[in-house]
């Protein structure tokens, strides 16, 4: 009977929390009664003050409703993690946006505590220490990741962490004006970029699947690979050249990538699945016949994650260098592959490709290479 009883106090309890959330983003804290407090949770006023010994009382419990949820969503995302620095900055930027954390009612509350907390000690102590926390834990990880990268003596970490708090700030406040339609996605997006320009070596800049896309199938989408996506096309680049017995040298596959790019002497795609992930790999040089005097495309790398494979990222990134060449007036496009590799053959033969029987292929390999 008496756990019955609490149970019913504490459910009331949780109403007038929620009900304050909700009256404090639709009134302010300037214009909040507990009259309205009550009208939103469906309850008395005598049931308010059973609760809570006046209305700075349920404030304050309002305040550290949040500030806890707050703080179990960023120590369970940190759990998640691991130990690498990396991952565990990205796990609270992850938590900073979570869609339940960042509601646009609790957007407001935390604004509207921050707005009273230079005149309010008790609100400064809640809010203050929430905030000092949590950018002592982003200080020691930007000090974690600069020393792995070896960097300390060209990158301020205080600097960065004030970045980052700077801009998951600016990121709320867009959320508190644009309201629940506010696209926290690219808000992420937004922050594992600056991440990944300061810290190269520890992210991968973030791939935006709505930019340079050629053409999407279900969950996957082909897109042009560019400075942006470059670590992740290196990746695969890498791993496409181990593949054919070259050792790995990460460095290599960026640096030529790099080259390619900047230099435009090389078309690259990417085939990015629906956590934005590159899982399959595509690069093209533009030629010519001179006996037809038509432009032609060289397929020349064709690579997909082996847990990618059979789900047809291979068939959708030769459908777009068909795409591309037709685009471009060519005439045909030619692409060799290892007479043992039977799975890629059959890819190109079910693709109208044709296996070439009239002329042989010769090569000769200099010197200095």
């Amino acid at each position: 009977m008496a756990s019955a009883k609490q149970d019913i106090q504490q459910k009331s309890r949780s109403l007038l929390i929620e009900a304050t959330i909700t009256a404090i983003a639709e009134f302010g804290l300037s214009q909040l009664t507990l009259a309205k407090i009550s009208s939103i949770a469906g309850l008395t006023a005598g049931t308010v003050n059973f609760h809570f010994d006046s209305k700075e009382a349920l404030l304050l419990e309002t305040l550290n409703f949040v500030s806890e949820e707050f703080d179990q969503s960023l120590a369970s995302a940190l759990k998640k993690s691991g130990a690498d620095p990396a991952k565990r900055l990205e796990g609270i930027i992850n938590a900073s946006f979570d869609p339940e954390i960042t509601e646009h009612r609790k957007v407001a509350v935390w604004h509207a505590f921050d707005s009273e907390s230079h005149t309010r000690k008790d609100y400064q102590s809640i809010c203050g220490n929430r905030d000092r926390k949590n950018f002592n834990l982003l200080l020691n990880l930007c000090e974690q990741i600069i020393a792995e990268g070896n960097k300390g003596e060209e990158i301020n970490a205080r600097a960065i962490a004030n970045a980052v708090t700077g801009l998951t700030d600016e990121l709320w406040k867009e959320i508190l004006f644009e309201g629940e339609d506010y696209d926290r996605e690219d808000a992420k997006q937004i922050c594992m970029s600056f991440l990944a320009s300061v810290f190269p070596w520890g992210f991968d800049m973030p791939i935006e699947a709505a930019e340079n896309t050629a053409v999407s199938v279900g969950a996957i989408s082909i897109i042009k690979a560019n400075d942006k996506n470059l670590n992740a096309a290196a990746k695969l680049f890498d791993l496409y050249r181990q593949f054919y017995e070259e050792r790995p040298d990460l460095t290599l596959a960026r640096n030529f990538l790099q080259k390619r790019i900047q230099e435009k002497s090389s078309v690259i795609y990417l085939a990015v699945d629906s956590d934005k992930r590159a899982i399959g790999f595509m690069q093209l040089y533009p030629l010519f016949c001179s006996v037809a005097a038509t432009p032609i495309w060289v397929l020349y790398d064709l690579y997909v994650e082996p847990f990618s494979r059979r789900q047809g990222v291979g068939k959708l990134l030769m459908n777009q260098a068909r795409k591309l060449a037709k685009s471009n007036g060519a005439s045909r496009i030619d692409l060799e592959t290892a007479v043992d590799n039977i799975n890629a053959q059959a890819l190109y033969e079910s693709l109208g490709y044709e296996k070439e029987v009239e002329f042989f292929k010769y090569s000769l390999l200099l010197d200095d290479h």
